[in-house]
C-alpha cells in the first residue's frame, strides 16, 4: 500500500467500505488438447478493512478514517490491469478487495474467465464513454457497443450474493430469436416478389427479395458472406419480423442489419476486436449509420450503469444530519464512479509513457487533447527516452 498522498479532506459524493482479500489460484488440466481451467479461491480479511470515497475531478479513492486520500484513482488502476492477465487481476483484488462480498471463514471459488469477463465489461463501458466524447472514435464505439450487446449474460454465484451482468433485450434475442414471419399468403410478395420492412434508418419501407428471405431462413447460400451464421439469421428474423418493437430495440436491430448487409457480417466479437466473414467495406459506413450508432452507444451505457447501480440507495445520516449514498460493494462503487463522470467533459486517457508506474489511466477533461502524460515525471521520462533514441539513430 502506498503512503498517504494527501491530508486534504475530500468533498466526498459517496463512500464504500470493504476488506482486502487473500487469493489462491488452482489450475486444472481438464482434457488433452484443451486449455487448463483456472479457478480462484478467495476469502476476505476482516482484520484489514478498506474505505473508499469518490471526489469530483479526482475519482474513486482509497481513503483514511479522517477522509485523507491514501491512494487515488482506483478506477484508473483497474483499467491499467493488462487484459486477460489473471495474476494482475489477483494483485488488484488482494490490494483493494474483491468486487463483491465474500466469506471470511471459507474459500469462495470463482472461475477466472468469468471474473475477467466482468472486469472487461467495466472497462468496455468506460471505453465506450471515452469514445463518444469529443472527437468521436467510431471504430471503438462500434467494437465496445457490439461487445456489450452481443456477449451473453454471465453469472457469478457467491455465498452471500448472486451477480449477473447486464442483459440487454437485444442480447437475448440475438442468441435465440428464430421466428420468421409467414409470407405464404402475403399479397405484396405474391405481386412483386418482395416484402417491405418498416426501417428507422431509411425512414421508409425497405423491400426484401423473397429469394434472399427464404435463403437466410433455410440456411442456404447467398451472395452475402456470413449470411448462414446463426447471429445473422437471428438478426434477419428480428429485422423482418419485429416491426412493432420498442423504438430503442428497433434502432439497434435496424443499425446492425444495415451495417452487416452493407459493410460486413460479424464472425466473432471479442473484447477490443471484431472479425468479419469477409473484408468489410468500410466506405459504406454512412453518416446515418454513425448517428444511429451514437444513439445505441448511449442506450447501452445507460443500461449497463443502471443495472450495476440498481442496489444503491440514498440515506440520511443521523450523526451529521446529511444525505449520503449507501454503496454496498466495490463493484457498485466502480460503476457509480462512471455514473458521476460528466459525459463529453471527462474521460480516462492512457499515459503515453510506456513505462508508466503511476497512473497508467488518468482522469482528464475531454478538451485537454494535448494532455498525454499522467504527470510531469512521465512526461520528462518520455522526453529523455526520445532524446536517447535520436542519439542512437545518429
Amino acid at each position: 500500500m502506498e503512503g498517504k498522498i494527501s491530508e486534504i479532506f475530500l468533498n466526498n459524493m459517496f463512500e464504500c467500505d470493504g476488506y482486502t482479500c487473500h487469493c489462491e489460484k488452482d489450475i486444472e488440466n481438464v482434457a488433452p488438447g484443451m486449455p487448463p481451467k483456472t479457478t480462484l479461491k478467495l476469502y476476505c480479511e476482516l482484520d484489514k478493512p478498506l474505505h473508499f470515497s469518490y471526489a469530483p475531478k479526482v475519482g474513486l479513492n482509497l481513503t483514511g478514517v479522517a477522509g485523507g486520500a491514501i491512494e487515488k484513482n482506483i478506477l484508473g488502476k483497474l483499467l491499467a490491469i493488462p487484459d486477460g492477465d489473471i495474476d494482475k487481476h489477483i494483485e488488484f483484488f488482494e490490494t483493494y478487495g474483491f468486487l463483491l462480498p465474500i466469506q471470511s471463514d471459507e474459500y469462495e471459488s470463482i472461475d477466472a474467465d468469468v471474473l475477467i469477463e466482468i472486469v472487461n465489461r467495466i472497462k468496455s463501458t468506460l471505453y465506450l464513454m471515452n469514445a463518444i466524447a469529443g472527437q468521436k472514435d467510431y471504430k471503438r464505439i462500434l467494437i465496445h457497443t457490439s461487445y456489450l450487446l452481443y456477449t451473453p449474460q454471465i453469472s457469478l454465484n457467491l455465498s452471500e450474493v448472486e451477480y449477473t451482468t447486464c442483459k440487454h433485450e437485444f442480447t437475448e434475442l440475438i442468441e435465440s430469436y428464430n421466428l420468421f414471419v409467414d409470407l405464404n399468403r402475403n399479397q405484396e410478395v405474391f405481386n412483386s416478389g418482395k416484402y417491405s420492412v418498416p426501417d428507422t434508418m431509411t425512414g421508409c419501407n425497405n423491400p426484401i427479395g423473397i429469394e434472399f428471405f427464404n435463403a437466410v431462413r433455410s440456411g442456404a447460400d447467398t451472395d452475402l458472406a456470413g449470411s448462414k451464421s446463426m447471429w445473422f439469421k437471428h438478426l434477419f428474423a428480428m429485422y423482418t419480423g419485429l416491426p412493432n418493437a420498442s423504438e430503442n430495440l428497433r434502432t439497434i436491430i435496424d443499425f446492425f442489419y444495415h451495417y452487416q448487409t452493407e459493410v460486413g457480417i460479424f464472425n466473432e466479437i471479442q473484447f477490443k476486436k471484431i472479425t468479419y466473414y469477409s473484408t468489410p467495406t468500410r466506405d459504406n459506413f454512412t453518416d446515418e449509420m454513425k448517428n444511429a450508432l451514437l444513439k445505441i452507444a448511449r442506450i447501452v451505457i445507460s443500461e449497463e450503469i443502471n443495472h450495476n447501480i440498481a442496489g444503491i440507495h440514498p440515506k440520511y445520516g443521523p450523526d451529521e444530519l446529511a444525505p449520503t449514498w449507501q454503496v454496498s460493494n466495490l463493484l457498485q462503487a466502480l460503476y457509480f464512479s462512471i455514473f458521476y463522470m460528466k459525459p463529453g467533459v471527462e474521460i480516462y486517457k492512457e499515459c503515453k509513457n510506456p513505462n508508466c508506474k503511476r497512473d497508467k489511466f488518468f482522469l482528464v477533461k475531454a478538451t485537454r487533447t494535448n494532455k498525454e502524460y499522467c504527470c510531469t515525471k512521465c512526461s520528462g521520462a518520455a522526453a529523455t527516452q526520445r532524446f536517447r533514441n535520436r542519439q542512437l539513430d545518429k
